[in-house]
């Protein structure tokens, strides 16, 4: 876990976790709602995004969020192709049968990386890079600082891109949308890059120096061997004196994302429960955000 920095007064961080396709609509839905309450959420120092969060921080970063909720009820056409589904359960049980016997978190993400390499049918990184050039508010990074996690398929590293590490921003968001088991890896300098949410689906450490950290997640996490769960970040996060508020998918929104989380039938109702959820801790966030 990232080490635990001395806070910097007066400083924020937004902190976007993983959700496919759904979790992008509900967390943009949630935002627009927090914007519209006057939440300046582009004021943060630092925005990070894992897998679905690392599109909706490139729509904060690029003032897209009242557009893209728009988009979640008449979506723009777009080359991005549903893959075939696996079940949450089914999921699980192949990510333990691959995690089994490892004796790290690192090694559990080399471990995760290996059979996701061995995944070859589908849209390729190259076509999943092209859709992302169509879908953020710009390929290029912003001037404010934009973090996307990623996992290094081969040896399991964590990495948070930025735009000092030189990769395009349409690659590396693709890079951390790259879900094992669904999509093969995007490589990066040759090297293949596998989803950053895997590690946690949220990575709220590494908002760690942060005085005030808001921390958006699509679900609840449980313990996890590849990485510091939500829970123990936040309760990390906290002991080095941030001040972290939460907002979690309730039943509601769970109920929209159905059994298919990439579908992009799931945005529309996601969007909506969002924007309730959104409108409903608004006051509460916007105070602590002040």
């Amino acid at each position: 876990m990232t080490d635990v920095a001395t806070p910097t007064p007066g400083t924020r961080a937004l902190v976007l976790g993983g959700g496919g396709v759904a979790g992008i609509a509900w967390e943009v839905g949630v935002l627009s709602a927090l914007q519209d309450a006057g939440v300046d959420l582009d004021a943060a120092d630092l925005v990070v995004g894992s897998s679905a969060g690392s599109v909706v921080g490139a729509f904060v970063r690029g003032g897209g969020i009242a557009s893209a909720y728009e988009q979640q009820h008449a979506p723009v056409p777009s080359t991005y192709v549903e893959p075939e589904r696996i079940g949450g359960e089914d999921f699980q049980q192949r990510l333990a049968a691959v995690l089994a016997g490892a004796t790290s978190e690192q090694d559990a993400r080399a471990r995760l990386g290996a059979v996701a390499q061995q995944v070859v049918t589908g849209q390729t990184d190259d076509e999943r890079t092209a859709t992302f050039s169509e879908t953020l508010p710009s390929p290029e990074w912003p001037e404010k600082p934009l973090g996307v996690t990623t996992i290094d398929a081969v040896d399991g590293t964590f990495k948070v891109l930025t735009a000092t590490t030189g990769v395009p921003l349409p690659r590396a968001v693709a890079a951390s949308c790259s879900v094992p088991f669904v999509w093969s890896p995007v490589r990066i300098d040759g090297v293949p890059h596998i989803d950053g949410g895997l590690r946690s689906a949220t990575n709220a450490d590494v908002a760690a120096g942060h005085e005030r950290v808001l921390i958006v997640a699509c679900g609840p996490e449980g313990p996890s061997p590849l990485g510091p769960w939500l829970d123990l970040a936040v309760e990390s996060l906290r002991a080095g004196g941030s001040s972290v508020e939460v907002v979690v998918a309730d039943s509601g929104a769970q109920h929209a994302f159905g059994d298919n989380s990439l579908s992009l039938s799931t945005q529309a109702p996601a969007a909506t429960e969002g924007r309730r959820q959104g409108e409903a801790v608004a006051e509460a966030i916007a105070a602590f955000w002040a």
